[in-house]
């Protein structure tokens, strides 16, 4: 593209070429300074007043928005001979360029720009800014490294400003393919549903590759409105792919004839387009792994029964009752064993007397058996039985402590079997 040698008009910028003509005419630069490619788009001389006051409110909307669906705005000169708006360069293209070469847009493209458009929308709409003119040469594309299309809204040249209250003209500007009914039917009404129709006609076209009412299959001008504000658009069908059903009816919300009726909440818009991106993935990877969707169904309720039930195992729950049954039975065990001790010592206190209780007992029966042979006189008997009794103590203890040959040396008195061996000889000697 030859370098167009008119740089005196744009201070500071090297035009390298014309790109496009609307309502203005819009060149290839490159800044001086940065040597960044911009879009230049300026109105020639003696333009009209009308003309003149739509490019300067276009310069005033883009210059306040920014937003990466938007075409960003970097330099307003407006009081020059020759006023121009600078703008962001865009490498792609415009989205008619894109339809030219490949007449429609697979699916998953169409819903990435309905998605793009809804967000330039969402950034435009609540400022009261209506584009009025959304059609494929005002939305512009460049080209990702993903391979992914990013589109961007542009041409704000009869945008217009909903509490106006009066029209800036357009008819005559904008494309009527695109335009919706109450633009051709009451153009002095128009609200952010308008830009609505508009999109929904871009999509319809990226899907069909042909607008809903075209200018070329009517009879003429009249005709064609006639259509547009009474026919129904014809069913959206494709032979090259099949159409997301989310998608279908977003497309059929999008074209009602009546503002009031027609899908122009963003929300809404964000969620058709989410759920027809979800339809579009199942379809096209619906041969892909089917088994694997089954066998996972199938094996997905086998964890599930044991899982359940192991917070509660039976051995836990007979655990302390074990325990303290062997408690028990020690404890139990325990008692008998300090019974039966108890109840041991005491049979043998009772079971065992004293030995000299015993030695006693033996010497006063044998001295009752001498005075009942009248043997021996009382008092000798008594004497000797004290004297037996104060001295059996140590000798009983002198022979258990002591060997036999230590109570023969200290010669005790004599025993009580001596006085019986007397007895006989006496009764002897009387007989």
């Amino acid at each position: 593209m030859p370098t167009v040698s008119v740089n005196t008009h744009f201070p500071g910028y090297e035009i390298i070429g014309e790109i496009g003509r609307s309502n203005a005419r819009v060149l290839k630069a490159r800044h001086l300074a940065t040597g960044d490619l911009v879009a230049i788009k300026h109105v020639t001389f003696h333009t009209e007043p009308e003309t003149l006051r739509r490019f300067r409110l276009e310069s005033q909307l883009m210059t306040d928005i920014r937003h990466p669906n938007v075409v960003g705005v970097r330099e307003v000169a407006l009081d020059l001979p020759m006023p121009f708006i600078v703008m962001e360069w865009i490498e792609g293209g415009s989205l008619r360029t894109l339809l030219d070469r490949q007449a429609c847009l697979d699916i998953p493209t169409v819903i990435r720009l309905g998605q793009q458009m809804a967000e330039a929308f969402q950034a435009i709409h609540p400022r009261g800014i209506i584009h009025r003119d959304s059609k494929p040469e005002n939305i512009l594309y460049r080209l990702l490294p993903s391979g992914e299309y990013h589109f961007l809204l542009t041409d704000f040249g009869i945008a217009r400003l909903r509490e106006q209250s009066h029209t800036i003209t357009g008819q005559s500007l904008m494309t009527y393919e695109y335009a919706s009914p109450e633009q051709i039917d009451n153009p002095r009404n128009l609200d952010i549903a308008t830009d609505y129709y508009s999109l929904g006609v871009v999509l319809y076209e990226c899907i069909a590759g042909q607008v809903p009412f075209s200018m070329a299959n009517s009879a003429g001008i009249a005709s064609f409105m006639n259509q547009v504000l009474t026919s129904a658009p014809p069913p959206l069908r494709t032979q090259e792919q099949p159409i997301p059903p989310s998608l279908d009816e977003l497309v059929h919300w999008l074209l009602v004839k009546d503002p009031a009726q027609r899908l122009s909440d963003v929300n809404e818009l964000r969620v058709l387009l989410g759920q027809a991106n979800v339809e579009q993935w199942k379809a096209s990877h619906a041969g892909d792994r089917p088994s694997f969707t089954r066998s996972r169904m199938m094996s997905a309720p086998l964890p599930v029964t044991p899982l359940v039930e192991q917070p509660r195992p039976p051995a836990q729950e007979e655990e302390p009752t074990s325990t303290g049954s062997n408690w028990n039975w020690a404890a139990l065990a325990g008692i008998i064993v300090a019974a039966g001790i108890a109840f041991f010592v005491y049979y043998r206190s009772q079971q065992i007397p004293p030995r000299v209780e015993t030695r006693q007992d033996d010497s006063s029966r044998i001295l009752s058996d001498s005075l009942s042979a009248g043997m021996m006189e009382p008092d000798t008997t008594s004497s000797w039985e004290n004297d037996t009794s104060e001295e059996e103590t140590p000798a009983e203890s002198d022979a258990t402590d002591t060997p036999t040959t230590d109570s023969t040396n200290h010669m005790p008195p004599t025993p009580p079997a001596d006085s019986t061996r007397t007895v006989p000889d006496s009764i002897k000697n009387s007989n």
